[in-house]
């Protein structure tokens, strides 16, 4: 019988041990964004050894149909920043409480409807004493501790946001998944045409399309608009989480230097 629990215990240890392995060996592979089948916001950690220099970087500016049209410089204290996961964990975590609505609602003892009579004398009846048929220990009754509207909002400091922004634009950059465009007019509104022309873009899963101007692009919208796997963003729209949502960023160079604008722009403090 002593035996027989021993083998059993040995059995039970390694079979933990084989889970902490499994489970570590997941970890490592989520932090690295490489999890197959899974959509991850973790920003990869190979890039090139010059990366984060701050330089300028030069680029080659194309369009849907992949002609080349030329250079374009990106400023490097935009483009070429040091990566940062834990800024960029930070500003998503912000954007996506921003985001919650917060209106979820219970109805306390004194908003759930019923009588406020008391429901039998305080003694000599043998059983346990009530004030109110409202009370949450009732059928119907009141939810206690329940949630009120309420803003989940967390504070988060502007130059913390302006970080963020260049970091993922920083990491498309290195990654060779930013796509410059002198024009992100489309050139057909058939989506079967655009869905061809989106396909010859090297390595373009999920790709997101920024404009200049400001408002998004209605021919492009309609061009694009079957496409589940395209979305299109202004300029002034550009934010982190979008960014980390799609691997492949197409920009036209209208909307590069309006970024470029914004984020050299002073912080009103």
């Amino acid at each position: 019988m002593a035996a027989t629990a021993r083998a059993l215990w040995a059995s039970a240890r390694s079979e933990a041990a084989r889970r902490c392995v499994d489970q570590a060996s997941l970890l490592r592979s989520w932090l690295s964004g490489q999890r197959a089948g899974h959509a991850t916001v973790a920003v990869k950690k190979v890039f090139p050894s010059n990366q984060g220099q701050l330089k300028d970087v030069e680029v080659k500016v194309t369009n849907f149909q992949s002609e080349d049209k030329g250079l374009a410089t990106l400023a490097g204290d935009v483009f070429d920043v040091p990566i940062r996961p834990d800024v960029v964990h930070r500003v998503v975590r912000w954007q996506l409480a921003k985001r919650r609505q917060g209106t979820a609602s219970t109805k306390g003892i004194h908003e759930v409807s019923g009588t406020g009579r008391k429901p039998g004398p305080q003694k000599g009846s043998g059983r346990a004493r009530h004030g109110s048929l409202r009370g949450p220990q009732f059928r119907g009754g009141a939810t206690q501790h329940g949630p009120k509207p309420r803003s989940h909002e967390i504070g988060l400091q502007k130059q913390v946001r302006r970080l963020g922004l260049k970091v993922a634009l920083s990491s498309r950059v290195a990654e060779g998944k930013l796509k410059v465009f002198d024009s992100v007019e489309p050139p057909t509104l058939k989506t079967r045409e655009m869905e061809r022309l989106i396909a010859d873009i090297e390595g373009c899963k999920k790709v997101l399309i920024v404009d200049d101007a400001e408002t998004v692009n209605e021919s492009l919208c309609r061009a694009t608009g079957n496409l589940h796997y395209v979305n299109v963003l202004p300029a002034k729209g550009l934010n982190v989480y979008s960014i980390l949502q799609h691997d492949t960023l197409v920009m036209s160079v209208g909307a590069i230097r309006r970024i470029e604008e914004r984020l050299h722009t002073p912080i009103n403090r």
